[in-house]
């Protein structure tokens, strides 16, 4: 430490003498900016009442040394210029007691700190490259924030991991990112070496404390090291500084996924740099700060990272969420970043002591609510001067008592999103991001909606990450096609001419849910509302689409519910009704107070004193209710009663989206209605009223709710004869215009027709026929489309998702807007005519391929179809050859052999695609029969490509595969 003659920015306010830089100081911890020198503290008379602490004094910082722009630099540059000053601390263990902590920190200087991280640094390069993948994985320490600056000073991408991830999504991003190195502390080491076999990648483990030589010797796959060990090598083995470019990545930090993995957010040297534009720089206050949130999380680490660049220290939590307050008084922040459930639980806390004041009397009332808001206001240290609330939105009521009870403090609302850092403080939206509002009309919120436009918040903003690692699908899904990232929240625009424009958050899009009677719910919005309540700890609001009101599940103030148990004599809370009744009517009261709608008030509430919590699962990393797995849990409390008739409507209008205006209405799918609607209502009515109803039935031109209702009560019936009827009536057709005509026959086509392009089958096939007809030959590809769609754009995106395009196919496709189910493809004459004069050869691969639907939804493409080829083949004075592509569904599912179509029964065809397909080949097996030049090929199920693995993502195979992979389960 240099304690030469420069001057500190800290002089005793006894007698006033200047403390040289280096040296230390007596700081109250009660008495902001209130410092003695050795001498002033102990001869000071009276004493001064409050306890000091020894604090150390600082003065003016180097000059910055590296003169890049990127991330290292900053760091390298705040760890020169602040060399001597406390950089990270570490609480003390009590020396008589190892188990306990004592009420001290020791501190490292940023030279120490930076030392360590350079030495780790040249050490790491012995086991990694530059722009490889390492994890960290440890609770907030010292050696996790060494680590990350020596990735940042090596280029090495460094991908945090949560502690309490499971070990499911550790393996995952284990090998998403093919990490090859993790740094991890003793208590993470079993995970690693318990997960390390399902990750080829990775090849060392590096552990931060001493373990036993056992435990090193439990696998011969991985090596493992100290880090004490790499430091010192790297002090004798040194590397070059590779340079981060501005748009390297330079750290990943996981989210959670739609798809049931995280989500790797890929944040790029600029991005990082961007939040901290201008640091370090000279300062001359104190800036600490409590680490406490996790270092994997980017708010946690950012915060971190702000603190260094203005030569601040952080001392570190020991992450027991019971020590957190008697730790936020030792280390006496300057800043306090917290997300709402640590302000919702100092709030209850308030109630309940607010609660048992005994008196009626408002004035009374107003004065011990005053009383109590100055005593928990020294829950926050006096020199705090700033509160930050991170991490999720907080209720209008609760930011309401922070501003009231900790007056001392500035108070900061920050909404900011990983993937694009900070948007909005308080409200107002950041100058330096673009943005704009984008409608969800299928929730109700609009740009047009009145006083403010509403709708989903896309932004961009310097702090953009790069995207998703190896997720494509997911960063197309984030950004539009001009760049901006959806945020996913519904946000209220407020603009003004005189002020920076300000949105209200909603709720999260995916959050939103929707009642039996159509209106969206914000169980995030309503849960903020209703911890009001003194009664209620922790809250999960639950939407059932059959139902009319919200469920909630809450979790109690433990001292309150045993209080009220005594007074009451109580012995089983969870099931007493007048426990119940108590909290739902403070839910009508507060649900009164804040004026929400009737739907929006709980109907009824289920009682669990088990917390929610990251262990558990009920609680997400960022320490947000996982609402998957609060359904998952209550499922079987959270079901309702209703009459049949009432729930099947309730399922009905939930799933086509259309109010049934009377019990007769009639066909309620068959406008609009798709296979995947008659699947979803079909396990609808089955998970929900445990009757089994095939899916054809309900697109039964004459299905209504009454017949529905009766078949619910009584589902013993049969169509199977009428369907049988209408299969032997359609296949009985004669064909025409066949006899005495010959054959067109030609060495090598010059025009070949052909169906189905746009599909999995007909899309190989056509790439086929490239490859064995000339280079002259072109094909005439029938497209079903809107008219405002190109044809020739709807089967080059297929063939491109397929791997299967090449640009010089532009030149031998023709591409035909038409519909197998219309008469003459809905072709012109012309048209038609010159069709048939030209083609040499129809390959016939175009059809309807559903296994839902009936056999009338598909008897336009696959029945209607097929007589239209047969037409074409015959139309002019000669036969063109067709190559007819059918399906084993054809035929019964016993039948094993190759059987001609006239040989089948159509009695065992269950489902209407079989049955139309039937009907097609028995109607080009006649066809054949008096003449046509046909060839029949009867395809079984399609699987992947062998080389490039396209597949088809419609197919059962596909699909099932999908979810298996999604639910981590398989049938």
């Amino acid at each position: 430490m240099n304690t030469g003659e420069k001057s500190s920015y800290f002089y005793c306010d006894v007698c006033n003498r200047t403390f040289r830089h280096g040296t230390y100081r007596y700081n109250c911890t009660i008495c902001r900016n209130y410092d003695l020198c050795a001498e002033c503290v102990t001869i000071q008379s009276p004493p001064h009442p409050h306890p000091f602490v020894v604090e150390l004094a600082f003065g003016e910082g180097e000059k910055k040394v590296c003169t890049d722009g990127g991330m290292r630099a900053a760091i390298y540059n705040a760890m020169e210029m602040y060399c001597d000053r406390h950089c990270l601390g570490v609480r003390d263990i009590d020396k008589d007691n190892p188990e306990n902590y004592s009420n001290s920190y020791s501190w490292l200087t940023y030279k120490q700190i930076g030392d360590r991280a350079i030495n780790f640094g040249h050490g790491l390069r012995r086991l990694i490259e530059p722009r490889s993948y390492l994890a960290i994985c440890a609770s907030n320490r010292p050696e996790w924030v060494i680590t990350d600056w020596a990735c940042l000073f090596h280029d090495i991408v460094s991908v945090p991991i949560y502690a309490l991830t499971s070990d499911r999504d550790t393996t995952f991003i284990l090998n998403n990112t093919a990490v090859s190195v993790v740094v991890c502390d003793k208590q993470m080491l079993p995970k690693f070496l318990k997960v390390h076999s399902e990750c080829p990648s990775l090849r060392h483990i590096i552990y931060m404390d001493s373990v036993s030589p056992l435990v090193l010797d439990q696998s011969p796959t991985v090596q493992i090291h100290s880090m004490n060990v790499l430091e010192q090598a790297g002090l004798h083995q040194q590397f070059s500084y590779p340079i981060a470019q501005p748009a390297d990545c330079i750290t990943i930090i996981y989210t959670s996924g739609s798809s049931g993995f995280p989500k790797g957010v890929m944040i790029s040297d600029s991005a990082l740099r961007a939040v901290f534009p201008g640091y370090p720089s000279p300062y001359s206050g104190e800036s600490i700060m409590l680490s406490y949130q996790p270092l994997s999380w980017y708010g946690g680490r950012n915060s971190l990272y702000g603190t260094f660049l203005s030569g601040g220290r952080a001392g570190f939590s020991t992450s027991d969420p019971a020590r957190l307050m008697e730790e936020l008084a030792l280390v006496r922040p300057t800043l306090f970043p917290a997300p709402p459930s640590i302000w919702n639980k100092i709030y209850s806390e308030f109630k309940t002591a607010l609660s048992s004041v005994p008196t009626d009397d408002p004035q009374v009332y107003k004065q011990k609510e005053e009383e109590l808001l100055q005593e928990f206001s020294r829950l926050i240290p006096r020199r705090c001067d700033l509160i930050a609330i991170v991490g999720a939105l907080i209720s209008p009521t609760i930011l309401d008592f922070i501003k009231r009870c900790f007056k001392q403090c500035r108070i900061e609302d920050a909404y900011g999103i990983t993937e694009c850092g900070g948007i909005a403080f308080n409200n107002e939206l950041t100058p330096s991001i673009s943005y704009r509002v984008e409608s969800v009309p299928e929730m109700g919120f609009t740009t047009d909606d009145k006083p403010f436009p509403r709708g989903e918040l896309l932004t961009k903003t310097p702090q953009m990450f790069s995207g998703y690692v190896n997720n494509p699908q997911e960063t197309r899904a984030a950004f539009t096609d001009d760049g901006f990232f959806r945020t996913g929240d519904i946000v209220e625009l407020r603009q003004s001419s005189s002020k920076q424009p300000e949105i209200r958050i909603l709720d999260r899009k995916k959050n939103f849910f929707k009642l039996a009677q159509g209106q969206f719910v914000s169980p995030e919005h309503l849960q903020g509302v209703f911890t009001q309540s003194s009664f209620i700890d922790q809250i999960y609001i639950h939407g059932d689409l059959l139902e009319d009101g919200v469920t909630a599940v809450i979790v109690p103030n433990k001292e309150l519910a045993q209080t009220f148990a005594k007074e009451n004599h109580i012995i089983d809370l969870e099931s007493d009704p007048k426990f119940y009744n108590i909290i739902m009517r403070e839910l009508l009261s507060i649900g009164s107070k804040e004026s929400l709608r009737k739907h929006e008030i709980p109907v009824r509430i289920i009682i669990d004193f088990e917390p929610f919590s990251v262990e558990n699962g009920l609680l997400t990393s960022s320490m947000k209710p996982c609402r998957p797995k609060l359904a998952a849990k209550y499922i079987d409390r959270l079901k309702t009663t209703n009459s049949i008739e009432n729930r099947l409507k309730s399922i009905i209008e939930t799933v086509t989206g259309e109010t049934l205006s009377t019990d007769n209405d009639i066909g309620f799918l068959t406008n609009g209605g798709n296979s995947l609607t008659a699947i979803r209502l079909s396990r609808m009515i089955r998970e929900d009223l445990g009757v089994s109803l095939p899916v054809n039935v309900l697109f039964e031109p004459d299905m209504n709710l009454k017949r529905l209702t009766e078949l619910a009560r009584n589902p013993t019936f049969t169509s199977e004869d009428s369907i049988i009827s209408r299969m032997l009536h359609d296949a009985a057709l004669e064909p025409t215009g066949i006899a005495g005509k010959t054959i067109k026959t030609v060495n090598s086509p010059s025009l070949v027709f052909i169906t189905g392009t746009t599909g999995f089958v007909g899309a190989f096939l056509l790439a086929e026929l490239f490859r064995k007809y000339p280079v002259h030959c072109k094909f005439v590809c029938l497209v079903r489309c809107l008219a405002s769609v190109d044809p020739m754009s709807r089967i080059r995106e297929n063939l491109r998702f397929l791997h299967l395009w090449q640009d010089q196919y532009y030149e031998r496709i023709v591409p035909l807007r038409g519909d197998l189910a219309q008469s003459k493809f809905g072709l012109d004459d012309a048209t038609y005519d010159a069709l048939a004069q030209q083609t040499d050869v129809i390959f016939s691969c175009g059809a309807s391929v559903n296994f839902v639907l009936p056999y009338n939804q598909l008897y336009g493409s696959n029945v209607c179809g097929t007589r239209e080829m047969i037409r074409l083949a015959t139309h002019t004075s000669y036969l063109i050859p067709v190559q007819y592509i059918s399906t084993i569904s054809a035929l019964p599912s016993e039948i094993v052999d190759e059987v001609h179509i006239d040989q089948i029964a159509p009695n065992g065809l269950t489902n209407g695609y079989g049955q139309t397909k039937w009907v097609a080949e028995k109607l080009m097996a006649k066809a054949q029969h008096h003449g046509l030049p046909v060839v029949i090929y009867r395809l079984g199920s399609m699987c992947s490509d062998s080389t490039t693995g396209a597949c088809n993502p419609y197919d059962i195979n596909t699909i099932i595969v999908a979810a298996s992979l999604k639910t981590h389960c398989y049938p």
